[in-house]
């Protein structure tokens, strides 16, 4: 496969991802888009990520914000997804409120939302990662059932089955691996 851009995209989309709408409030309004460029970075410090587009209306606010949220949105709550995207075409817009909170505007029922002081700003390539310590974190209620994004594609999570992830909070260092050739 050749390395071009729509190959990229399509391979990079197998990576499957939830969805957040970035809130800031800058220049005295509230400013939002949909996100999927999405990570926790560090947790000592408590560090966050997101990486808009150059091109995209949010950029334009990086220079003003001091603090945004990062609102993970639940499996009903695709049509904000659209329309924080800018891809809303059915009429009026989907309801949603934002409240107050430490970092600034928070979405109203949202799956879960971590608040943050914008620490810096750094290029990459057609984004921006934007990097964010953490101040203000909310659980929404249950069900906790996220919105995902894969290959192109909203999904929802199967709960049926699963199993448990190793507790990796005391590990230093990963074991090495090492693979042979032959």
């Amino acid at each position: 496969m050749s390395a071009d851009s729509r190959a990229f995209r399509d391979v990079a989309s197998l990576l499957a991802s939830g969805v957040a709408i970035v809130t800031t409030d800058a220049q005295g309004e509230v400013h939002a888009m949909t996100a999927n460029a999405v990570a926790s970075l560090s947790i000592d410090p408590m560090l966050m990520v997101f990486c808009p587009a150059k091109k995209a209306r949010f950029s334009r606010y990086l220079e003003s914000m001091t603090r945004f949220t990062l609102n993970f949105l639940r499996e009903e709550q695709q049509a904000l997804s659209s329309y924080f995207a800018g891809g809303w075409r059915e009429g009026p817009a989907p309801p949603f409120r934002f409240v107050p909170s430490e970092a600034g505007p928070r979405l109203e029922g949202c799956l879960a939302s971590i608040g943050c002081q914008l620490d810096r700003v750094t290029e990459g390539g057609d984004h921006w990662i934007v990097t964010g310590r953490v101040i203000a974190m909310h659980r929404g209620i249950e069900p906790r059932r996220p919105l995902v994004f894969f290959a192109g594609r909203y999904r929802a999570v199967d709960f049926s089955s699963s199993a448990p992830a190793p507790d990796l909070s005391e590990v230093v260092d990963e074991p090495p691996h090492v693979f042979y050739q032959h």
